[in-house]
């Protein structure tokens, strides 16, 4: 009963404070995200407080629309009612049924109209993530990818010279540094030192599929990865972990435990702590192919307030802005940021590899594939099978569920 008080006070004075500021004049701004309010505050508090500084005849009514898995539905019953926010944060996997489902507005004649609005410091990864269905479906606010690092004291003590900074380090040097650098001083299979990790879940396949040169779907947006740059890019990294190269986790680089790592941004935080850690541009085979995870804010297309929406979004990808992402140690979507000194190296190496990444594979079905290709690719990385014998299998399954829908 105390917790149904509180909540009843608490929207009460909500709704004073937006009565309050409409007398005031101001132009409340309704934004829809999946975080509860107390990460929202956590996460952007600062960055929305100078947003409102700055533009005082705008005030920002926040709420939560529902969790990542469920989001897109929920938006699609706001829109229905009419009660659907001015401005949507969106996650990857959410993009495609938003876009296709007609409720993100396109926001080129928005960019052509507008002559201040200047992208030529948006780094191209930033800015091709947000393309989607023939639109522009939203802004960057900041973006999660990967890139090659390595624990500069395991190397030094093996001997081996670290890759340059601007470097795209191949698979055969990846391969070449893990076999150098793997301990496993009592030759029980388990090395004190792994030489490298990468990760076997959908997220971490693609880009080693983008660098062999292949896609994830084709122009029905059926998986296509019974190709054999697919094969290449699984048994490539199968050869690592059937060579005892390839094990460990994030958490074990990051206590000196593997050499080197497939590093996303959403591990940096505010920094590596202790670690010594070292970075390139990213990694390649026949191509440079990294990936982009963008977390977007889009305009509705029945908002209410779209004037006020459009500067709102303007604002995000402002470098005033954008300073409070290199704060939080997440990779801008701009070059023209300053870095902070703990994070300055690592956020260069992520910056110049989203300046080649490529973005997520969205898809309506995001969820349901990411689920089922995990499940269905599990034996493979275990060793019970060859992917040449399941891929076929668990394309067949996720093909099937598509089409059905």
């Amino acid at each position: 009963m105390a917790w149904s008080v509180r909540r009843l006070v608490c929207s009460v004075f909500a709704v004073m404070v937006i009565l309050s500021l409409t007398a005031q004049g101001k132009t409340m701004l309704s934004v829809g995200t999946w975080l509860a309010p107390e990460s929202w505050s956590g996460t952007y508090g600062p960055q929305m407080d100078l947003f409102e500084r700055t533009n005082p005849d705008i005030g920002l009514d926040v709420m939560t629309i529902a969790s990542h898995k469920e989001y897109a539905a929920k938006v699609a019953v706001l829109a229905a009612t009419g009660s659907i926010p001015d401005v949507l944060q969106i996650p990857p996997e959410q993009v495609a049924p938003l876009a296709v489902g007609g409720v993100l507005e396109n926001l080129d004649p928005w960019i052509e109209r507008d002559k201040s609005l200047d992208t030529r410091a948006w780094i191209p990864g930033a800015l091709n993530a947000v393309r989607y269905a023939g639109i522009m479906f939203g802004m960057p606010g900041f973006v999660v990818n990967y890139t090659y690092a390595y624990n500069k004291e395991i190397l030094a003590q093996r001997g081996v010279v670290p890759p340059a900074a601007d470097s795209w380090v191949t698979w055969n040097e990846i391969r070449d540094i893990a076999r150098r650098t793997t301990v496993d001083a009592d030759g029980d299979g388990q090395p004190e030192i792994w030489g490298y990790y990468h990760g076997t879940p959908y997220t971490q396949i693609i880009p080693l599929i983008y660098q062999a040169g292949g896609r994830m779907f084709d122009k029905d947006n059926l998986l296509n990865i019974d190709v054999p740059e697919a094969y290449k890019a699984m048994n490539w990294l199968l050869g690592l972990i059937r060579d005892g190269l390839h094990g460990g986790s994030t958490s074990m680089f990051l206590n000196g435990k593997v050499a080197s790592i497939h590093l996303g941004s959403g591990n940096i935080g505010s920094g590596i702590g202790d670690t010594p850690v070292g970075v390139t541009s990213g990694t390649q085979d026949v191509t440079k192919g990294e990936v982009v995870y963008v977390t977007s804010f889009a305009l509705t297309t029945n908002a209410k307030e779209k004037e006020a929406a459009w500067r709102y979004l303007k604002y995000l990808t402002s470098r005033e802005s954008q300073e409070f992402v290199v704060a939080r140690g997440r990779v801008p979507i701009r070059r023209d940021v300053t870095l902070p000194l703990e994070t300055r190296e690592l956020l260069t190496g992520l910056m110049n590899s989203l300046g080649f990444a490529e973005p997520y594979p969205y898809h309506v079905h995001s969820d349901y594939i990411q689920t089922a290709f995990d499940a269905g690719m599990r034996p493979v990385w275990q060793g019970q099978a060859a992917p040449e014998t399941v891929v076929p299998q668990v394309q067949r399954a996720i093909n099937a569920y598509i089409s059905q829908q």
